[in-house]
């Protein structure tokens, strides 16, 4: 099983050498395979890999047979209902979950994380936590 996630860089409120302790931590205690982050911002870390064109690398990670799963409050499967494909992508946005439609083909999917209160809250690293989360809970016998 391969598993990815690509994000963007807020870059308002935090630099991105704060920001990627966010990410680093529960992707690999989840053992996330590559994290991307777009745009390039020059920090040096071995765990993240920036890329210049986030629709760029979606079109190589279609090429090698992954399926890209968009996290957005309006998504189409919510959480609980969602079945992981084996070898997957998760994508998401800024903080809000920031749509990415502009990034999505036809057979990308999409998913949203439903809460009482459905304000759409979470930023980007809680959000990927929670469906890795579900995913490997889903996956345990």
């Amino acid at each position: 099983m391969t598993v990815k996630v690509a994000g963007l860089w807020e870059r308002g409120w935090n630099t991105p050498i704060k920001e990627v302790e966010l990410w680093e931590f529960p992707l690999r205690d989840f053992a996330v395979n590559e994290h991307i982050m777009v745009p390039v911002s020059g920090i040096e870390n071995s765990y993240v890999t920036e890329v210049p064109n986030l629709g760029d690398w979606l079109v190589t990670q279609r090429a090698l047979g992954l399926t890209i799963v968009f996290l957005d409050e309006n998504g189409q499967t919510p959480l609980q209902n969602f079945v992981h494909p084996p070898d997957a992508v998760y994508v998401c946005g800024k903080a809000n979950l920031s749509s990415l439609v502009a990034y999505s083909l036809p057979g990308d999917l999409s998913l949203k994380i439903l809460t009482p209160a459905n304000l759409g809250g979470f930023w980007p690293h809680q959000a990927v936590s929670i469906v890795l989360y579900d995913r490997f809970l889903k996956a345990s016998p």
